[in-house]
């Protein structure tokens, strides 16, 4: 059953297929890493000026404090923070170190956590299969989505990690931690709003009350706790560098410079010349079916981690604002789907060809808006598993 435990049938010792393949995930996971780190780094100092501005009894969200950091510490301006204030307290920890030295630290803490995060999921799907062929998905899923995470700096792969914790705490019954993870992940809220409301959804229609409850203490604290720290913090967020900064770059003076691209629908559609009027019957089209998946999705489905895997998929379907970097909690998705394809010898061709697309789609278009093929292909693959699934035959 999907949401069990692998338990490798040989657990023995590596064969030698199997070390290969470990020692090539091994070093190229490496030497991806560390090419990601040599780029010279793009929202780390973003984060470390967050931290500097909280030790200082500062206000991150507030630009003509955080601006000021971010050129003292990375020598160029960056875009405003827009994460929860608990990352930001997070961040106040990094800050107390140099900034080159918390740099690094923050690189090796996310190829850790991205370890950790993959071992996680074979926990929670039995996808892919022990030996050489899991080592090589692990690769497989480092290229496509850590990489790009990596050279960004960003929070993907943290997230990442979180939803597998919060997915086994679920798993070992441990229902009060379930729900501190349901709101600390919501730190993103762009790329965990929505998944975080629909889990919390399907618990309640589950009358499943502990975890929700505990979210919204959690959450609660959170938010009391920085009201305390820094007083007024959002007030700051109605400042125009807000949301003029999702949209564009800015420069030293806080105006805008360069129109950033977006791996979103409209975005993607915008790629191929698709805007205005048209883009926007498509964009209802796409959110109505959404929402009508999405209710059925919480009424049917009796697996945590098969929700979330939809959940996600479904949020970076229609999510407004992502940027490749944020994709990297797919690999929830993408391991799901592998799984229940190979259920089916019927589909076996469609998932070799998706994770080929998948593949392919990295070379497609001169931007990350084109990204967005990776959800369309994902999409494409999981309506094909809207069928039952086929009786399972028994073992003597």
């Amino acid at each position: 059953m999907i949401g069990s435990r692998v338990v490798p049938k040989n657990p023995s010792s590596f064969t030698r297929h199997e070390f290969a393949a470990f020692a090539l995930f091994l070093v190229t996971s490496v030497s991806l890493a560390w090419m990601a780190y040599s780029f010279g780094g793009v929202d780390f100092g973003v984060y470390y000026a967050a931290g500097r501005v909280m030790l200082n009894g500062g206000n991150p969200y507030d630009y003509s404090q955080l601006a000021g950091e971010i050129v003292s510490s990375t020598g160029a301006l960056n875009n405003p923070f827009y994460y929860a204030p608990w990352f930001a307290w997070a961040m106040s920890v990094l800050a107390l170190l140099p900034y080159e030295f918390a740099r690094l630290c923050w690189a090796v803490v996310n190829v850790g956590l991205w370890y950790w995060g993959l071992f996680n999921l074979s926990k929670l799907i039995e996808w892919p299969p022990a030996g050489w062929r899991r080592w090589g998905a692990y690769l497989f899923a480092t290229i496509i989505f850590a990489w790009s995470t990596w050279g960004s700096e960003q929070v993907g792969v943290t997230i990442l990690f979180l939803v597998t914790v919060l997915l086994l705490s679920y798993q070992q019954s441990r229902q009060i931690l379930t729900g501190f993870f349901m709101a600390l992940i919501l730190f993103k809220p762009n790329v965990t709003g929505f998944p975080g409301l629909v889990l919390a959804a399907w618990l309640i229609s589950r009358r499943e009350w502990k975890p929700v409850i505990s979210m919204i203490v959690s959450l609660s604290g959170f938010l009391v706790i920085s009201l305390f720290v820094s007083p007024g913090w959002y007030l700051a967020l109605m400042q125009p560098d807000k949301l003029t900064g999702l949209s564009y770059t800015l420069n030293e003076n806080g105006a805008a410079q360069t129109l950033r691209y977006v791996s979103t629908l409209p975005g993607w559609l915008a790629s191929y010349g698709v805007t205005g009027v048209f883009a926007c019957v498509i964009y209802v089209f796409a959110a109505l079916l959404g929402i009508i998946f999405t209710t059925c999705l919480v009424k049917k489905s009796k697996d945590m981690t098969a929700l979330t895997a939809y959940s996600f998929l479904v949020n970076f379907a229609l999510t407004p604002y992502a940027l490749f970097y944020d994709y990297s909690v797919l690999v929830v998705t993408l391991f799901y789907l592998n799984a229940r394809l190979s259920l089916r010898p019927m589909l076996t061709q469609l998932q070799r060809l998706m994770n080929g697309l998948v593949i392919a789609s990295l070379f497609v278009g001169d931007n990350i808006s084109f990204r967005y093929w990776i959800v369309v292909i994902f999409i494409l693959s999981g309506i094909s598993l809207l069928k039952k699934d086929p009786p399972q035959q028994k073992t003597s």
